[in-house]
This record gives structure tokens, C-alpha cells and sequence, in this order.
């Protein structure tokens, strides 16, 4: 898992080095990700307990590319160490650690305020694999979508702090159908959010 996210990180940084953009921006990013909570259910439809995921720090990398006036194309990485626990009941608890990596995409609005200030926000799309750390619980992937506002404040011409807020919002495909008939053909999708998991945080930006 490690490994492939590496090279999935080097592979895409290579790339946007290699953009004609006129500007690139390499974040370092550090946050703190609040406690977070879903209910899970038994075949039969009725609730049978819930999983918990206690708060904990986040931190990754992210880099910005300018591809057009006011808009950036964003990678992101984050990583959140913690541990959750399986609150079954009538039967008990049940703790694991818990590692959620986090790989996303998307794009970035932002506005100057003036030289030393920038404003963003944006939508992100990507995957979320939480990784438990005892045998008995699976690792699951789960298709991630993220809503992120934040401002820059430079503090010379190349080096500048970010501070954002970001809602992540991991989604379960819960059907898929193809459709066909005289007026032609057609599909379709349906997904839920499984939970919401909300961060503050910030780092430090690197204007290349």
C-alpha cells in the first residue's frame, strides 16, 4: 500500500513539473480531522451498531498546478493515523488502529485579495482506503468526495501559509442500472455518503 502510493505520488509530481503552467505551488499540510461516526446494519435492513472513528491529527502534501486565470488543478495526499471502534449492540466494543489514506483530485478556484493574500475553494474527488490494523477487519476502499475553502497568505513572493477547512464526505455505490427501450438507451448510478468526516488545518506553500 505504502509503496504504491510513492510511486502513484512521484509519478504525478513528475507531471506537473512538466506542465507549461505559469505557476506551481507544493503544500505541506497538517490538520486536525474530528471524531466521525456511521451506523452499520444487519442483511435484514434493521441497525445493528455502529462504527466510530476517533479524532486525530491529518497530514499529507498537495500539489497546485495553474492551468488558466483563477482556476488550479490540485493533488492531494493525506494520511490520518487513529483508531475506531465497533460499538455492536447488545454484544460490546471492539478497538482496532485504524489508517486512512486519503488521494484526491480536483479543482481550485481562487481570488487575490491583494499580494499577500489569496482566496480558494473547491471540489475534489478520489479514493479513501481505511486500512485497520488488526486481522480481523477488512481494508475498505471507498470513493471520496471533498468540499475544501481556505485562504494563502504569502509571506514573500515564494513562501506562504494555508489555512482551509475541509468537509470529507466517503460514498458507497449502492446501485448501478442500464436502461434500454424504444426512446433509446441510457444508465445510471446511485451513491450515498457513509459519513462525514470535518478538518481544520493549514501548512506551509512553496511557490516554484
Amino acid at each position: 500500500m505504502r509503496s504504491a502510493i510513492c510511486t502513484f505520488l512521484v509519478v504525478i509530481a513528475t507531471a506537473a513539473a512538466s506542465v507549461h503552467a505559469q505557476r506551481v505551488e507544493v503544500n505541506a499540510l497538517a490538520a486536525y480531522m474530528f471524531g466521525t461516526s456511521t451506523e452499520y446494519i444487519r442483511s435484514n435492513g434493521a441497525p445493528y451498531g455502529e462504527i466510530w472513528i476517533a479524532p486525530s491529527a491529518v497530514y499529507g502534501a498537495a500539489i497546485d498546478v495553474k492551468l488558466r486565470n483563477n482556476i488550479m488543478f490540485e493533488f492531494q495526499y493525506m494520511v490520518q493515523p487513529t483508531y475506531g471502534e465497533e460499538r455492536a449492540r447488545g454484544v460490546g466494543t471492539n478497538s482496532t488502529d485504524l489508517t486512512n489514506h486519503m488521494i484526491q483530485a480536483g479543482g481550485l478556484y481562487y481570488s487575490t485579495l491583494n499580494r499577500q493574500a489569496d482566496v480558494f475553494g473547491g471540489v475534489m474527488f478520489g479514493l479513501e482506503v481505511f486500512d485497520p490494523s488488526k486481522p480481523q477487519y477488512a481494508t475498505v476502499v471507498r470513493f471520496l468526495g471533498t468540499l475544501t475553502a481556505g485562504t494563502k497568505v504569502w509571506l514573500t513572493d515564494a513562501i506562504g501559509l494555508r489555512l482551509q477547512a475541509a468537509l470529507n464526505m466517503p460514498m458507497v455505490l449502492s446501485g448501478v442500472g442500464f436502461y434500454f427501450g424504444t426512446g433509446g438507451t441510457n444508465y445510471g448510478a446511485s451513491t450515498f455518503v457513509q459519513l462525514l468526516q470535518f478538518n481544520l488545518g493549514g501548512g506551509l506553500v512553496v511557490r516554484l
